[in-house]
């Protein structure tokens, strides 16, 4: 790529999206392409403000091994940006490794970004490899018989060959013998050819087998806010369509190889026939393979950004399909109806540019091709003429580079077509595994044998995090200290938004804190292994997620071992067992997705029944009782005080009806704790508490008289 304009005109813009372009061709991830779009368009003003009218600058870009750089230079006075007053710079450019390198030489101001290409095409076929390795021995015998097949593809059109000069020298009864001898050796082909592609479907069943299990695990592992900032789609475009031509690439690539040998053999018959021959038939495939070789690099860059804007279609449609019914009762069809058009308008404009741009240079290899062969026929004929070939061995020259000349070069073009294809669905992949794209949940390696449930947030403060770096970040905790005594039930109160549920993401490890410490029992709980910090506590949710399985399969997801005995008593202390048992199948009730088939209470009741099942000593509620009615509220609150015993309970609540028995209450306002002791402490200490409790009761009491009216 190569821009050239005049500063302050409209090829900056040009230039910058030019670039911006580039990386997404070359796999940039989202964060740094817009860290660089940002930097790029501040540098570029401050050389406008500084440089005379009309001053030229030109940009291009370089790749260098792993390496890939964008060079902005402007001649002139020596000009450093990187040294000029800019706040705007100065917060983007905070990470030194981030920022650009400036040079001044022979009168030309230089600014290079460089970049790290994660995934190479060495690196790709490592990663793939590693999958495709338990199964070499298959693999390899699958490609070694494929050759044998080959090697008796490329006797085919020898063999044919001599059944034409025979039968033009009116040999007809060897014809027949050497038709025979063909016969044969096409017959032991195919049968070989099916044993290949056997092996080959083994490799791959047991390849994507594997795959798709890890690549599961490494979804889950990808810290929650990239999950939600990415959204679904993506991650199953991913973990479908990527990792089947992931898991069929060495096995198909292999294949169109062994294909390719059988042309090989065809050039050798035309150089053993004659050698000039054999000569411009080479010289003119490598120039048709030249051509292919440039239009399958430009269609692996295009592709990459269309696949980039078809996951966002694709993530999008995905959360319309989950949230139709949201959709539909909002009245809000036309306006999701047109961002659906926009997203995948967007895609598919991507992918017209990218199938353009293909049939374009696959309309010069074949007008290429059609010029070849007139040259091609006009060279035997003049061969002919000059008595230099014999009609019989022109004729079988001919039919040798027909079949040659469009076969091969259509396999050559698919063969790297595909290898180009598999090289992206690898990269894509193994992004999720590796790239910094998507960040992993880091854990310590610390454990805690016997948890006792103490939860102390010192001097904590936390925003979420945002992909702009020019958005100032709104604090949700700010310097906060809290304690949290091992056996104690406490509520943690407050208005929407001042923190609360932020407090559970946090101790969960869903999210880490930027400043100060959490611990669990004194121990940093970013010190703790995964298996501690799972171990020790559990979460209910306000709108906890019910998958689309029977009422038995979902609790055995939290305890695979689950007893009869046990799956009752959970219910029965959740006080959903006299509802399942109405359902047709009882626990044996498939629920739908996202538990569409149960009430909001329900599902709530469900998944406290999941959080059971195991031995947790710290268990989180986050506003776990707001979809239940007063009388299954109640009951829970029961069943809580039945379970708490020597745990430690953290309750998230609106309603705060459900929380005035808890050992102590704790009011949260703009991320601190402003007030703390029991209800009737808080009624006289605490004036926000006081009002927020006579808000409620008044809600309360309007509910309830509404459903006394219906």
């Amino acid at each position: 790529m190569k821009v050239r304009g005049i500063l302050g005109k409209n090829k900056v813009e040009d230039a910058i999206r030019a670039s911006t372009l580039e990386l997404e061709r070359y796999g940039i991830i989202p964060k740094e392409r817009l860290l660089f779009r940002l930097t790029f368009e501040e540098i570029l003003l401050l050389f406008t403000d500084a440089s005379p009218e009309g001053t030229i600058f030109s940009v291009r870009t370089k790749k260098k091994g792993d390496k890939f750089f964008i060079i902005l230079s402007i001649p002139g006075n020596e000009i450093n940006p990187l040294q000029m007053e800019s706040k705007l710079l100065e917060r983007l450019l905070n990470d030194p490794e981030k920022r650009p390198e400036y040079d001044y030489l022979d009168g030309k101001n230089t600014v290079t970004f460089r970049f790290t290409l994660y995934n190479t095409a060495g690196s790709n076929y490592a990663f793939a490899w590693q999958y495709v390795k338990e199964n070499k021995k298959t693999l390899y015998f699958a490609v070694f018989i494929q050759l044998i097949s080959v090697f008796l593809g490329v006797v085919a059109p020898v063999l044919s060959a001599r059944i034409i000069y025979r039968y033009m020298s009116d040999q007809a009864v060897a014809a027949i013998v050497v038709a025979g001898i063909l016969l044969t050796v096409q017959l032991i082909k195919n049968v070989l050819m099916v044993q290949s592609n056997k092996g080959y479907n083994q490799v791959y069943c047991k390849t994507v087998s594997v795959l798709e299990k890890d690549l599961v695990k490494g979804v889950l592992n990808i810290k929650t806010g990239c999950i939600d900032e990415k959204g679904s789609g993506m991650f199953v475009q991913r973990l479908t369509g990527d990792t089947t031509r992931m898991a069929t690439g060495f096995g198909r690539i292999a294949d169109m190889a062994a294909q390719a040998v059988n042309y090989i053999g065809i050039l050798l018959a035309m150089l053993y026939i004659n050698f000039k021959v054999f000569f411009l038939a080479l010289i003119l495939l490598v120039c048709e393979s030249l051509i292919e070789i440039y239009r399958t690099k430009k269609l692996y860059q295009d592709d990459r950004v269309y696949r980039n804007a078809n996951d966002r279609f694709s993530g999008f449609i995905g959360e319309l399909v989950r949230g139709a019914r949201d959709v539909k009762q909002l009245g809000s069809e036309e306006a999701f109806c047109r961002e659906a058009e926009e997203r995948v308008v967007n895609a598919n404009d991507k992918r017209y540019v990218m199938q353009t741009n293909s049939w374009t240079l696959k309309l010069v290899r074949w007008e290429f091709s059609e010029v070849g062969t007139f040259l091609f026929i006009t060279a035997m004929a003049v061969f002919m003429m000059r008595g230099w070939l014999m009609a019989p061995t022109v004729v079988v020259l001919y039919n040798l580079f027909s079949s040659l000349d469009v076969r091969a070069i259509t396999l050559a073009g698919e063969f790297m077509e595909y290898v180009k294809d598999f090289n992206l669905s690898v990269e894509r992949v193994c992004a999720i595994m590796n790239s910094p794209e998507f960040p992993r949940d880091q854990y310590g390696d610390r454990k805690l044998k016997d948890p006792k449930g103490e939860i102390v947030f010192e001097n904590v403060t936390f925003s979420y995090p945002s992909e702009n770096p020019q958005l100032k970040k709104r604090k949700i905790l700010d310097d906060m200290d809290m304690t949290i005594h091992p056996g104690e039930m406490v509520a943690l109160v407050g208005k929407s938004g001042c923190g609360k549920t932020t407090v559970l993401n946090l101790l969960s490890r869903l999210y880490d804190q930027q400043k100060g410490k959490i611990l669990l029992d004194g121990e940093d709980i970013r010190t703790l292994s995964k298996e501690t910090i799972r171990s020790a506590m559990t979460i209910v949710n306000q709108s906890p997620y019910i998958f689309n399985m029977s009422v038995r399969e979902n609790l055995q997801l939290c305890k695979e071992d689950m007893t009869e005995e046990e799956m009752i008593r959970v219910c029965t202390l959740a006080c959903i067992d006299d509802d399942i048992r109405k359902m047709p199948k009882g626990y044996d009730t498939i629920i739908g997705e996202g538990g569409v088939n149960l009430s909001g209470g329900q599902r709530q009741r469900l998944a406290i029944a999941r959080s059971l099942l195991r031995d947790f000593r710290i268990i989180l509620f986050d506003e776990a009782t707001s979809a239940l009615d007063n009388v299954t509220q109640t009951r829970i609150q029961d069943a809580i005080n039945a379970i708490k015993k020597d745990r430690t309970v953290l309750i998230i609540a609106h309603r705060l009806s459900t929380v005035i028995n808890a050992d102590r209450i704790l009011y949260m306002s703009d991320g601190h704790i402003i007030g703390e002791g029991r209800h009737e402490e808080l009624l006289k200490t605490c004036e926000p508490y006081r009002l927020l409790y006579k808000e409620g009761t008044e809600q309360n009491k309007e509910r309830d008289n509404e459903r006394g009216v219906q």
